[in-house]
């Protein structure tokens, strides 16, 4: 009994490394915490994948809304726990109000930011978000992982960001 009861476990964490198919599309395996790089600016971050929260979510203090050609805009910096720091200026996709628990409705301004986790590269819409006392200044959520991803929420560090098409963008 205990010979097959190995087995068994050495059987699922082979197949839980893999990559699986679905739908006929291949999904990677990611753990509740990755490395990601954003773009434009090549910035490494360890993020916190997040399947209970829709939109991904990046720390920024003080955007500063100006308009370009007629339409809005928004001027930020991010920063990583490394001290990199990229000043951007992103057309603003939406301006959602959200409420987090106790707090008042606040406006989030939406951009498109580049992701790549593991091998997988996609312009994603990022709400821009004072993150401070959150333990990762990125949180990648659902509409980014949907169709791509199994989230292992039991490990971490499963992937490493290789997009070498998202230097090209």
């Amino acid at each position: 009994m205990g010979s097959m009861r190995l087995f068994v476990v050495t059987v699922f964490a082979a197949v839980a490394s893999l990559s699986f198919s679905a739908n006929g599309a291949e999904r990677q395996v990611v753990g509740y915490i990755e490395e990601v790089r954003i773009f434009p600016g090549d910035l490494h971050f360890m993020a916190k994948v997040d399947t209970g929260a829709r939109t991904s979510s990046i720390d920024v203090r003080d955007p500063l809304v100006f308009e370009r050609d007629g339409r809005e805009w928004v001027r930020f910096s991010i920063n990583n726990k490394d001290g990199e720091t990229v000043s951007l200026e992103r057309p603003v996709v939406r301006t959602p109000k959200v409420r987090r628990s106790g707090t008042a409705k606040q406006v989030r301004y939406v951009v498109r930011l580049g992701i790549c986790l593991g091998n997988y590269f996609k312009n994603a819409d990022v709400n821009l978000n004072d993150r401070t006392g959150m333990s990762y200044k990125l949180l990648i959520g659902r509409l980014f992982l949907s169709d791509q991803f199994f989230v292992d929420s039991s490990k971490k560090n499963l992937t490493k960001p290789n997009c070498p098409e998202a230097t090209q963008r």
